[in-house]
């Protein structure tokens, strides 16, 4: 089960999902010394210190990302049913885009409504872009280990 290379890929894609869940994705710096950070759960302006304020909540990204570290952890058990893992393969990529998508909505709805001085994404910002680059390095494995099964149906 772990052994496959689909297996890996689909478990190193639940560990950047998870990552997603503690780590910011994105900052705007603020001219007062005060900052707005991104994360899954919300949108919060802080200090140096503390956390001022929270300005938006982003409870649709946080279920995003659990749905798809959840997807592709269980998509590892599903070894045996090629066809469906392949499916689930292309849901769980649909669903990554839909992640980033809804980050670039959160960042740029408050990059465009607040004055920044500077702003930067962070290193797990492209987490869900090396997730859909896994679960297609997963999918072509799939696809590959069901065309050998095939040809295997096709000499006897």
């Amino acid at each position: 089960m772990i052994q496959r290379v689909q297996s890996v890929y689909l478990l190193l894609v639940t560990v950047l999902m998870s990552l997603m869940l503690v780590r910011p994705y994105a900052q705007l710096n603020l001219a007062d010394s005060q900052r707005i950070v991104f994360t899954t759960l919300a949108v919060k302006q802080v200090t140096d210190t503390e956390t001022v304020d929270k300005l938006r909540g982003t409870i649709p990204l946080l279920a995003l990302v659990l749905i798809t570290g959840a997807v592709s952890f269980f998509n590892i058990f599903l070894f045996n049913r090629r066809v469906v893992q392949i499916r689930v393969c292309i849901v769980n990529t649909f669903l990554l885009f839909l992640t980033v998508g809804l980050m670039c909505y959160y960042y740029y709805t408050v990059w465009n409504a607040v004055e920044h001085t500077g702003h930067f994404f962070r290193m797990s910002a492209i987490a869900p872009v090396l997730g859909i680059i896994l679960t297609f390095l997963a999918y072509r494995s799939i696809h590959r280990d069901e065309l050998l099964v095939n040809s295997y149906n096709r000499i006897r």
